[in-house]
């Protein structure tokens, strides 16, 4: 017979506390990931490695800067990012262990392997982002809209913003399928109501595409088609989730 923990059952109050400490758990580890961030972009060739989707297309192989701040703050924002890249197993852990509580047994042993799938889907959105999109992106933006009476001049700032924005868009994107079988594990959503709101759910995958990828129809449509395929993968898997609770329920 499967159960849940006696931890599930502790007052509102304690469970708000548990909250707490584990928010601030995660905003720590964020914080230690930020540090190491900085010192990995200041002494890696971080900035050069996301500059080469754009440096075919650099007359002189460089990004302008307009302030003497920008570079510092370029630094800092892809430090912020990588700390969240790596503080994202510390997030994710204290996430699972306060909803832990609340899962059958069988389920944690279903849920896990989805967790551990949720960080290989953000590795993989990342790398698309970075080996497929933007090397298209670039292309179509600064060669298909380009005239002689028009000269980029690109600014680090405005450069990197698109790259880190793009690539986060995509990473976070993935992760569709795997909120999908928590909110199922949860019973907050049925497989069968995630079925009925396909054509909804392709119109928020536009709306996210459009706010999340930069202003390009090709980055889009990109970002659109693998969140809808995942979408149906997602279902899927929260179908096997609902099912497996379903008979737990009869028998416990």
């Amino acid at each position: 017979m499967s159960k849940k923990s006696n931890k599930g059952e502790m007052p509102f109050l304690d469970h708000l506390e548990e909250l707490r400490w584990r928010i601030l758990k995660s905003l720590g580890a964020l914080i230690v990931g930020t540090v190491i961030g900085f010192l990995v972009v200041q002494n890696f060739e971080v900035l050069e490695l996301l500059k080469e989707p754009i440096a075919p297309f650099l007359p002189e192989g460089k990004l302008h800067v307009t302030a003497p701040t920008d570079a510092f703050f370029v630094t800092l924002k892809l430090a912020v990012v990588i700390g969240l890249v790596l503080s994202a197993p510390v997030i994710i852990a204290q996430a699972w262990a306060f909803l832990l509580p609340a899962l059958y047994e069988h389920e944690r042993r279903y849920i896990t392997p989805f967790l551990i799938a949720g960080l290989g889907l953000f590795i993989a959105g990342v790398l698309m982002a970075y080996l497929w999109v933007l090397p298209v992106a670039m292309r179509f933006l600064l060669t298909r809209f380009q005239r002689d009476y028009l000269e980029y001049i690109i600014t680090a700032t405005a450069y990197f913003g698109f790259v880190t924005q793009l690539i986060l868009a995509f990473g976070l994107m993935f992760e569709v399928p795997i909120l999908m079988v928590l909110l199922s594990a949860m019973q907050v959503v049925s497989p069968a109501t995630f079925a009925r709101m396909r054509p909804y759910a392709l119109v928020v995958a536009s709306v996210l595409a459009a706010m999340l990828t930069p202003p390009d129809v090709a980055s889009m449509l990109m970002l659109m088609f693998p969140v809808v395929l995942l979408y149906e993968v997602g279902i899927f898997a929260a179908r096997l989730v609902w099912k497996s609770r379903e008979r737990a329920q009869m028998t416990s």
